[in-house]
């Protein structure tokens, strides 16, 4: 079954990065991450930081974030189809506007939330 998926570029807060959004139960299960998604070469990982699950309202919102958190420009947003969902595993396609890719989180540390992110040439 197909939900949303939204991935965003955060400034004004830390380091610029973005963050990559996926609908899961009634909230976004949230990954931080240092590139852009149309930047990992195909069959590559990157590392990347599971962050604390977002109201769903990020779903269609851009802008300013109450608290001086910065801003958020929204890059891509579509439809995730998830394939296999376990707590330190997610494999997955994407559906977006421009993306339209499989990828894989794998988790490698649960102390610091590390985790990998891999693209597949599909």
């Amino acid at each position: 079954m197909s939900k949303q998926f939204v991935f965003h570029h955060h400034t004004g807060y830390g380091e610029p990065h973005y963050d990559l959004m996926l609908h899961h139960g009634e909230a976004l299960a949230t990954w931080q991450l240092t590139i852009p998604l149309s930047q990992i070469p195909d069959d590559q990982e990157i590392i990347v930081r599971k962050i604390q699950d977002h109201r769903l309202i990020y779903l269609t919102y851009q802008g300013a974030i109450s608290g001086g958190r910065g801003e958020i420009k929204r890059l891509e947003r579509g439809d995730f189809e998830p394939l296999i969902i376990e707590a330190s595993y997610w494999y997955f396609i994407l559906n977006g506007q421009q993306l339209k890719t499989h990828y894989e989180l794998s988790k490698i540390n649960s102390e610091n939330e590390t985790w990998s992110l891999r693209k597949f040439q599909r």
